[in-house]
């Protein structure tokens, strides 16, 4: 029922119009007659405009005024109506239909003091009203201030809940705007986050695959078994690559459905073993006791790991030595990649200037997860021109009480 009113403001302003005439109007009949009706019935139809054409509203419902003055005395109870009038130019968004609501609340008042006290009929000698000049001046002062400050208090009003539904409406509309940014960055996030996983996922397996394809190649001369375990090891590199990007969709698709779960620390011998496969010597030298960690931390920690050994794959070659360390602290994981030169088919480890400037996407990937989680890491080229590269880390986290 009242969404009708606000899906129907000129229905809603006719129904207001029509119940201030039957309520006033009656009064003024009973009290002073059919005139007094008339001139009521004039400032109800003002009221009608009040809303849609606030300035047309006050041209009529000064005719009302001016109607009532030449012929009724004194005050009709439709005058009240006229308030109504005034805060809607109060209320109006036309800054010329405002400047005439002001001077219409200054006007109306001296003119209604100057009939009302001025103009009066003489009543004899009980009237209300004295008939020294200064005394009925000073009649005239009070009575109009009141009115002009009663018609000067409505527009008031009309300004006030105007100025509220404009803050209102801003208000709104930056919030609209917050929520729509927040959307958007969402997405972003989203995106950022599906580009990093795609890359850490496939970019480690094709890594895989490439350098195994290429061992196959050269040591399937001396050694005839050599290509079929290449070929074993790429197809379980691949089957293994498949099935998390299967994953990776499906939980991007169902966020709330169930998946695997996500790698950690408990599947670095998996990701070494692999690394070994793809003809590198690699080694693990970890100090302290593994601490529980929470799956975001335990996810970061072996992709971080991941990319650092696909780098080894990627530009060391077959032959390359990577020693990876790990430090479980009481707070911190601290770990090291290095990657360096020994064997003779080994590809010599060579940062290229724009790859200085410009990182790759899976050192952006890396320094992000660690950002994210409140870490660091370094990933470079070793000191003083030394062949290999380094990436090293350290990874904040809030290890259980007990595992303390």
């Amino acid at each position: 029922m009242l969404t009708w009113f606000d899906e129907h403001p000129g229905g809603t302003d006719a129904l207001l119009g029509a119940l201030a005439l039957v309520l006033f109007g009656t009064a003024d009949f009973v009290r002073d007659g059919a005139s007094a009706a008339l001139i009521t019935v004039i400032f109800a139809v003002a009221i009608v405009f009040w809303r849609r054409m606030p300035g047309l509203g006050l041209a009529i419902a000064w005719i009302g005024a001016l109607v009532q003055i030449a012929t009724v005395d004194g005050l009709l109870v439709g005058d009240l109506l006229i308030l109504g009038v005034v805060f809607a130019t109060g209320f109006s968004q036309s800054r010329p239909v405002r400047w005439a609501g002001v001077w219409s609340s200054i006007i109306g008042g001296g003119v209604a003091g100057a009939r009302l006290v001025l103009y009066a009929p003489t009543y004899g000698d009980g009237e209300l009203i004295p008939t020294d000049p200064l005394y009925r001046g000073v009649y005239f002062v009070v009575i109009s201030g009141v009115i002009a400050a009663a018609l000067a208090l409505f527009y008031t009003l009309g300004v006030v809940v105007r100025i509220r539904r404009a803050t209102a409406a801003t208000r709104s509309e930056r919030e609209r705007e917050r929520i729509v940014a927040e959307a958007t960055l969402t997405q972003e996030r989203e995106r950022a986050l599906l580009s990093r996983e795609m890359h850490d996922l496939v970019g480690h397996a094709l890594a895989v695959v490439i350098a195994q394809s290429d061992g196959a190649r050269y040591a399937k001369l001396s050694d005839p078994n050599a290509e079929t375990a290449a070929l074993e090891t790429i197809n379980r590199t691949a089957r293994s690559a498949l099935d998390d990007v299967h994953e990776l969709l499906l939980v991007l698709r169902e966020p709330s459905g169930g998946g695997r779960e996500a790698p950690g620390a408990a599947d670095l011998d998996l990701l070494l073993a692999s690394v070994r496969e793809a003809g590198l010597s690699v080694s693990l030298i970890e100090s302290s006791t593994r601490v529980p960690m929470s799956a975001a931390h335990e996810l970061t920690l072996y992709r971080v790991l991941q990319e650092s050994l696909t780098n080894a794959i990627k530009h060391g070659g077959r032959g390359t030595n990577v020693e990876v360390a790990l430090d479980w602290q009481r707070e911190a994981v601290v770990f090291r990649v290095l990657t360096t030169e020994t064997g003779p088919h080994s590809t010599p480890i060579v940062v290229p200037e724009p790859a200085k400037k410009t990182p790759g996407q899976g050192l952006i990937g890396m320094h992000e997860r660690m950002r994210l989680l409140g870490g660091t890491v370094y990933a470079g080229p070793l000191p003083a021109g030394a062949p290999g590269f380094l990436v090293e880390g350290r990874l904040p986290f809030n290890a259980p009480e007990s595992a303390r």
